[in-house]
């Protein structure tokens, strides 16, 4: 007879469990395994105006490396944030309403 992993043993012990496993010194997630460039480093300018120009650049490179949301996705994101703001709305006027009206039952 073949022992299946978390059977008990003989003695009473469990068998480990199978799976994957994390292999020290390894990172766990896919974007630390990735080949990443580290971040420009710009050196600062004495001109204010070169470094207005140096940020504006900065700026336009960073949109560039933004993953922009689809419409599909805008319109759902919109539809549950919408959804959100009417229960959190409807929820503390809700406890609002319940509290006054014990409020008003107590003290008059």
């Amino acid at each position: 007879m073949s022992e299946t992993p978390n059977t008990p043993t003989a003695d009473g012990g469990n068998l480990r469990p199978t799976g994957k496993r994390q292999r020290a010194g390894e990172a766990t997630t896919a974007r630390a395994t990735s080949a990443q460039k580290a971040p420009e480093v710009v050196e600062t300018r004495r001109n204010p105006f070169s470094a207005i120009v140096d940020f504006l650049r900065g700026v336009v490179s960073e949109m560039g490396k933004v993953i922009w949301p689809t419409g599909r996705e805008m319109v759902n994101y919109t539809i549950i944030v919408l959804l959100f703001l009417v229960f959190t709305t409807a929820l503390v006027g809700g406890v609002d309403w319940v509290s006054n009206f014990a409020l008003q039952k107590i003290f008059h």
